[in-house]
C-alpha cells in the first residue's frame, strides 16, 4: 500500500490492484482510507492465500495431519476432563457428607444431606459435560479450518458461537432490573407467608380465636392463605420474569391454562369438599369414625383427602368428595375429651327374658379395663324379628388410638360369649330358626381347652 493523488493505492508484488479514494471511507464513524485499505488488503490476500492452497495438495494432508493431532488431544482432553470431574465429585461429597454430620441441629442432616449430595455430585457431572461441549466445539471449529473448502464453515460456527454468547449477555443485562422486582415481590410474599403462619400457628395452639376462625379451621385456612399469597404474588411478577414477553412463552402459558382449566374441575371440587368439611365440623384431627365401609382415627383432614387409621394398622386416604357424598358416623362427640363409642349387636330367643339379657351385656362390659363407667355403658334393643330380639350394648372407651378400639372390641366380644355361656343362654346371631336338639354353649369347665391356656 502507498499513498496516491486520490487515495490509498493497494498493490501485490509491485502491481497496482485497486485505489482507495477519499470519499471511500465513512468519515461520520472515524474511518479513513488507510483502514478501508487495509481491511481490503486482508480480503484479498486471504483470498489469495485459499486460491494456491486449492492448488497445492500437500495443503490437505498437512491440514489432515493437523486435524489428526487434534483428535489425539481432543480425546486426552475429554479424558482428563472426566477424570478430574470424578476427583473432585468425590472430594466435595465427602467434605459435605462430614459438613452434614457436624450440624448440631437434631434432624437437620437427616433431611437435607441426601439433596444437598445430590446436587453438588449432579452439578460435577453438569460441569463436565459443559466443558466437554465446549471442547468438542473448539475441535469441531479448528478442524473445520484447517480445509479451504470447509473453513467458511468454520467461520460460520465461530460468528454464531459469539453472536449466541452477546445474545445471552445482552439478554441477561435486559432482564435483570426486572429480575430485581421479581425478587423483591417473592420476597415481601415469603415474608407475609411467614407472619400467616406465625398467626395461624397461635390460632392453632388456641392463642388467638377470631370468629370461626379457631384452632379446628387454623391448619385449612393458613393452606388457603399461604397458597392465595403465593398465586398473587406470581401474578405481580409474570410481567417481569425473563421471556415473559416472547411468543414462546406466551404460547407456554395459553397451553398450562388450557391443561390446568380441563384438569382442575375435579382438584377445585376436592378442595371445595374439603373446606365445607372443615368449616361445618362434620369431623376433626383424633375424632373415632366410619365413613361407608372405612372406620378409624382422623388424623389428617386436607385439602383433597381425609387419612384414616384404623386399629388394623392400615392408613386409609378418602377423596373429600367420597366423605362428603356418604354418611359420616362420629363416635368421639358423646363426652367431652378424647375417646369414641363402641357398640355391637347380638340377637337372643324370646324364651330368655330380656332383663337378664341387659343384665349379661352390662356384666360383660365391666370386665374391660379400657370401658369408661362414666358414661355408664347401656342396652337398648332395636328390633323385635320373627325369631328372635335384637339387643345393642353401647360402651365408651376413653382412649384415642385405633389399635386399642380393634382390641377392646375383640376383648369385648369373648367377654360376651365368656357371660352367656357362665349363665347357660346361648346366642342366636346372626339369624334363629328353630330350637336345636342341644343348646349351643359352653361350659365353664371347657373355656380353657386345649391349646388355650389360663391366664396366670
Amino acid at each position: 500500500m502507498k499513498a496516491a493523488e486520490q487515495g490509498v493505492l493497494v498493490e501485490i508484488d509491485g502491481k497496482p490492484m485497486f485505489t482507495v479514494a477519499t470519499g471511500d471511507a465513512n468519515s461520520l464513524s472515524g474511518e479513513t482510507p488507510t483502514d478501508l485499505a487495509n481491511a481490503a488488503s486482508r480480503v484479498l490476500q486471504k483470498a489469495w492465500s485459499e486460491a494456491r492452497e486449492r492448488s497445492d495438495p500437500r495443503a490437505a494432508w498437512i491440514a489432515a495431519a493437523k486435524v489428526s493431532l487434534a483428535a489425539l488431544l481432543l480425546a486426552a482432553v475429554l479424558y482428563a476432563i472426566w477424570k478430574i470431574s470424578r476427583l473432585v465429585r468425590a472430594v466435595v461429597t465427602r467434605r459435605l457428607a462430614k459438613r452434614l454430620k457436624s450440624i448440631p441441629v437434631a434432624g437437620v442432616s437427616s433431611k437435607i444431606s441426601a439433596l444437598s449430595l445430590s446436587i453438588a455430585s449432579r452439578s460435577c457431572v453438569l460441569i463436565a459435560w459443559l466443558l466437554s461441549l465446549l471442547v468438542v466445539f473448539i475441535f469441531l471449529t479448528y478442524s473445520l479450518d484447517q480445509f479451504v473448502f470447509t473453513r467458511p464453515m468454520s467461520e460460520g460456527l465461530s460468528h454464531s458461537f459469539q453472536s449466541l454468547l452477546l445474545q445471552i449477555l445482552n439478554a441477561v443485562g435486559a432482564a435483570l432490573p426486572g429480575m430485581f422486582i421479581a425478587v423483591i415481590i417473592f420476597l415481601v410474599a415469603w415474608i407475609a407467608t411467614q407472619v400467616s403462619a406465625e398467626f395461624f400457628g397461635h390460632v392453632a395452639l388456641g392463642n388467638v380465636k377470631v370468629g370461626l376462625l379457631d384452632k379446628h379451621t387454623a391448619p385449612a385456612t393458613r393452606r388457603i392463605a399461604n397458597a392465595s399469597l403465593w398465586l398473587f404474588a406470581l401474578t405481580m411478577a409474570y410481567p417481569y420474569l425473563p421471556g415473559a414477553q416472547t411468543e414462546a412463552f406466551k404460547g407456554l402459558t395459553v397451553i398450562l391454562g388450557i391443561m390446568v382449566s380441563i384438569g382442575a374441575s375435579g382438584l377445585i371440587g376436592q378442595i371445595a369438599s374439603g373446606m365445607i368439611l372443615v368449616y361445618t365440623r362434620a369431623l376433626a384431627v383424633g375424632e373415632y369414625v366410619r365413613i361407608q365401609d372405612c372406620e378409624g382415627t382422623v388424623t389428617e383432614l386436607g385439602l383433597f383427602v381425609t387419612r384414616l387409621r384404623n386399629g388394623m394398622g392400615e392408613k386409609i386416604a378418602l377423596p373429600n368428595s367420597v366423605v362428603l357424598a356418604n354418611v359420616t358416623r362420629n363416635y368421639s362427640r358423646v363426652t367431652a375429651g378424647s375417646g369414641f363409642v363402641l357398640d355391637t349387636t347380638i340377637t337372643i330367643g324370646y324364651d330368655t327374658p330380656w332383663r337378664q339379657v341387659h343384665a349379661m351385656l352390662l356384666e360383660a362390659a365391666t370386665t374391660i379395663p379400657e370401658i369408661s363407667p362414666d358414661p355408664a355403658p347401656y342396652v337398648v334393643q332395636t328390633a323385635l324379628s320373627d325369631f328372635y330380639v335384637a339387643y345393642k350394648l353401647v360402651v365408651y372407651v376413653g382412649a384415642e388410638k385405633p389399635a386399642i378400639r380393634a382390641r377392646v372390641t375383640s376383648d369385648l366380644y369373648a367377654s360376651i360369649q365368656d357371660t352367656f355361656n357362665k349363665y347357660e343362654v346361648q346366642i342366636m346371631s346372626p339369624n334363629y330358626f328353630e330350637d336345636p336338639e342341644k343348646p349351643k354353649i359352653v361350659p365353664e369347665s371347657e373355656w380353657f381347652a386345649r391349646p388355650a391356656a389360663k391366664a396366670k
